[in-house]
């Protein structure tokens, strides 16, 4: 019998894998046999993050290529990085995510850009150069993998610029897929909800009231843990979703479905 889920041989980049929900899903693929290339943008953090995967996987099948991905070179120096320590890519895990919580009316222009360049167009750029790799080798069996939200299709307020970043995620997803399938390139998204990892600089989530309103439009009445966002990505770079593409995976205990 295949083990559908055994990424054995296969090697995956992972943008914002130093922490949070990267880091778990950096942890996933390693363990069920991947190499991976773990993206940062502190680089201090991103070798941090190796040292402990490579400790816990017992080899060195895990290694860092920080930088900014709203970059173009940053996101040609991670694919490379791939070819060059494991000699080939499968899978772009575009995770890399930022996020500023406040009234629409108060955001500043370069704010907006901000989380509008790492959110978007830090997807779209690795997702471009991944893709480019692959077709001039004329590779077959791609995967991009991309990080979405909820707030892709539920209005949060204070959400402004991250919301319309993930809504363009997802049509980006589709757009990509339709364009891209002809090369045997597949393009997913995740979709989490709220999950126990909050994004560095997020401090409203430490008020009680606003943990108690995310658990109670929550149906499953709690957060999700980031190894349970994580387990999505491993399915939809397996050989269990080799007929997936275009498709954005909702993992928000029941917050979307009412």
């Amino acid at each position: 019998m295949i083990n559908l889920n055994d990424l054995s041989g296969t090697v995956a980049v992972v943008t914002g894998g130093s922490r949070g929900i990267g880091l778990a899903i950096a942890r996933h693929f390693l363990m069920h046999g991947a190499r991976v290339i773990v993206g940062g943008l502190d680089p201090l953090e991103a070798e941090a993050a190796v040292q402990e995967l490579a400790a816990e996987a017992g080899d060195d099948r895990v290694a860092s290529q920080p930088g900014d991905v709203s970059r173009s070179d940053t996101s040609e120096a991670i694919v490379a990085a791939a070819l060059q320590r494991f000699g080939r890519l499968d899978t772009l895990i575009c995770n890399a995510g930022i996020d500023i919580i406040k009234p629409a009316v108060e955001y500043e222009a370069e704010e907006w850009d901000h989380i509008l360049a790492v959110d978007l167009r830090g997807a779209f750029l690795p997702a471009q150069q991944a893709a480019r790799v692959w077709i001039e080798r004329g590779q077959r069996g791609g995967s991009v993998i991309m990080t979405s939200s909820i707030a892709a299709r539920a209005g949060i307020a204070g959400l402004a610029p991250y919301g319309a970043s993930k809504g363009g995620i997802d049509q980006l997803v589709r757009t990509l897929a339709v364009e891209w399938a002809k090369h045997g390139i597949r393009v997913n998204a995740v979709a989490p909800g709220y999950v126990e990892n909050v994004m560095a600089g997020v401090e409203i989530h430490a008020d009680p009231a606003t943990e108690a309103r995310i658990r109670a439009f929550t149906p499953m009445g709690r957060r999700a843990t980031v190894d349970e966002i994580a387990g999505p990505f491993l399915f939809l770079a397996s050989p269990a979703a080799a007929y997936v593409t275009g498709a954005i995976l909702v993992v928000d205990g029941g917050y979307s479905a009412q």
